[in-house]
């Protein structure tokens, strides 16, 4: 399937259909930017640092964020909102094509693992008074409960204000492995709706 000149490819979520080739993309004409995320010159070798992980090159007295150049050539169009340049496996050292990812802001928090990420969260009728006293507080709505609080960890995250559940679980360790499990197929999900809906638009 190729619209808008983009490829659909549920393995790397839409990279566009560029030869398998070296691709040359920068102000000046002078980076190259391969295809496994390696970078070289055509005039001398790029003066390069790495700042916060990410690759930053400087070419003729202009610096460039590998990535970032990457993702120009990679998508000259994409769908509104998709506009954070995402590394699948959290390696922003890795500029490959195939780590690469257009995602909105809540998406990429959600693809970031910080120590202490936990997935889930506790149900019991004191979480629920607590999430309740917090939100009087803050002169909000009380949560309400279809069910009785089930005294279980459920495994869940959040997205754009509202909770998407994996399961409930007897034990945190469980309900934290099925949230790191799901978490992923969860992020494509929402980029194939959100890139379906552009590239049929």
């Amino acid at each position: 399937m190729v619209l808008h000149n983009y490829t659909y490819d549920p393995s790397t979520m839409y990279q566009p259909a560029l030869p398998d080739v070296e691709f040359v993309t920068s102000r000046n004409g002078v980076l190259v930017v391969h295809r496994d995320g390696t970078v070289t010159s055509d005039l001398a070798d790029p003066w390069h640092e790495t700042v916060k992980g990410y690759n930053r090159y400087e070419v003729n007295g202009s610096p460039y964020t590998a990535y970032k150049v990457a993702a120009n050539a990679l998508w000259p169009k994409f769908p509104k909102g998709l506009k954070v340049v995402d590394h699948i496996n959290r390696d922003r050292s890795w500029d490959a094509w195939e780590n690469l990812r257009l995602v909105d802001t809540s998406l990429n928090n959600l693809n970031q693992y910080r120590k202490g990420t936990r997935g889930y969260i506790h149900e019991t009728t004191e979480w629920r008074d607590r999430v309740n006293a917090y939100r009087a507080k803050k002169k909000m709505r009380p949560l309400y409960l279809k069910e009785p609080p089930r005294n279980m960890y459920i495994s869940c995250l959040t997205y754009k204000g509202k909770r998407y559940e994996f399961g409930a679980f007897e034990t945190p360790q469980e309900a934290t492995t099925e949230y790191l499990a799901k978490k992923e197929g969860f992020i494509q999900d929402r980029l194939r709706e959100l890139w379906s809906a552009f590239l049929f638009a």
